[in-house]
């Protein structure tokens, strides 16, 4: 399958993958208080897969010895991931109205999300989310939920173009059996 289209996507896979992959591990390196997020650690896992699943597409496309339906299996299992990954990060991060908004209950949405906050504890009955601000008090939370909206937008890219590549894939390689069925001439 070494056609334009298959090399188009493959590539734009790979770059995908990679940004998925750097989004959530940067989130989840910023998780400073209790364990990394459900959310996060399976974004860090779809981004990972599919990063190797695109890398087995690439081997696929140039060896022969790999078969096609190894990267197309791959490719649906991948998208699947994606899918998962990028409505659970979505589900997570649906309390947060606004990244960006200085008022005080978006700001108390995003510094208490498990997502945006790094991690919170409970000192005297109380939720303190300490790692939230920075030395000098500015709010690290935007850009947190920023990294994240742009980690799950990638993923739902990531799931449309791993579709795109499994259709591709499926089509080019009914080509090389003939394409689309020819009318039996048999009976002349």
């Amino acid at each position: 399958m070494l056609s334009a289209v298959g090399l188009g996507l493959r590539v734009f896979l790979l770059l995908v993958a990679s940004v998925v992959l750097g989004l959530s591990v940067s989130l989840a390196k910023q998780q400073v208080v209790g364990s990394v997020p459900t959310e996060t650690g399976f974004s860090v896992f779809a981004g990972a897969a599919a990063f190797f699943a695109s890398s087995v597409g690439m081997v696929a496309m140039w060896f022969d010895r790999v078969d096609q339906r190894i990267a197309m299996i791959l490719d649906t299992l991948v998208s699947t991931f994606y899918l998962a990954a990028a409505v659970s990060l979505t589900v997570a991060l649906k309390p947060v109205s606004s990244c960006i908004a200085t008022d005080e209950v978006t700001e108390y949405s995003r510094m208490t999300n498990k997502i945006t906050s790094g991690g919170c504890l409970t000192i005297d009955g109380e939720l303190a989310c300490l790692h939230a601000t920075g030395p000098d008090g500015t709010d690290l939370t935007p850009a947190r939920c920023e990294m994240a909206h742009a980690g799950y937008i990638f993923e739902y890219v990531g799931f449309i173009s791993g579709i795109a590549m499994v259709t591709a894939c499926y089509l080019l390689s009914r080509q090389g059996r003939g394409g689309t069925p020819t009318p039996n001439r048999s009976y002349q």
